[in-house]
């Protein structure tokens, strides 16, 4: 069963695994985690601009009250939002850079991965064609054997018929021509 990578908050960057396939990582699967990945910094991206555009309007002066009671508390509460706002993009920030270096790392040690397996398939597969390459040799050479061993046989089968054709030939053919099957016997 495959596993797959639907949900970003399902697992943590340091929780993923790939599973192996015949010629290193599924592919797909990289491509989705690295898809999700994405769209999570774009999340971050995103909400980091907000947080910014809440700071800029948060430092928008405000209109002077007839007052002074009310407007020194109106500006120190706009100075309390400033910092909360400041305070709430810098950790959006950081945020967004953390895992976006986390994202790249993991990217990195799954590519790293893939490459070793991707090594390791190609050292099996050349130490499997060797193997077969040497059986291959080993069989051709006893077939080769073999060949000249029946080679040499006919060899001495061809010697021992013109013997025989020289010992017996004139007298198998003033006999009787209906049996050439017949062998004399050899001693």
């Amino acid at each position: 069963m495959e596993n797959t990578v639907s949900e970003p908050e399902t697992q943590p960057e340091s929780d993923v695994r790939f599973p192996i396939v015949l010629r290193g990582y599924d592919r797909r699967q990289v491509d989705e985690y690295v898809r999700v990945a994405e769209k999570r910094v774009d999340r971050h991206e995103k909400a980091r601009r907000v947080a910014e555009r809440r700071l800029a309007k948060a430092q928008v002066p405000a209109p002077r009250a007839a007052e002074p009671d009310d407007a020194a508390g109106l500006g120190r509460r706009i100075e309390k939002i400033l910092q909360v706002a400041k305070a709430e993009a810098a950790e959006v920030e950081e945020q967004a850079r953390k895992e976006a270096e986390e994202t790249r790392a993991a990217a990195e040690k799954a590519a790293a991965e893939a490459e070793t397996a991707r090594a390791e398939t190609e050292r099996a597969a050349r130490r499997e064609a060797q193997a077969i390459i040497a059986r291959a040799e080993e069989e051709a050479a006893a077939i080769r054997a073999a060949h000249r061993a029946v080679l040499a046989q006919l060899g001495q089968i061809a010697v021992v018929v013109e013997e025989v054709r020289d010992r017996y030939g004139d007298e198998a053919g003033e006999e009787t021509p209906a049996e050439p099957d017949a062998v004399p016997s050899i001693a």
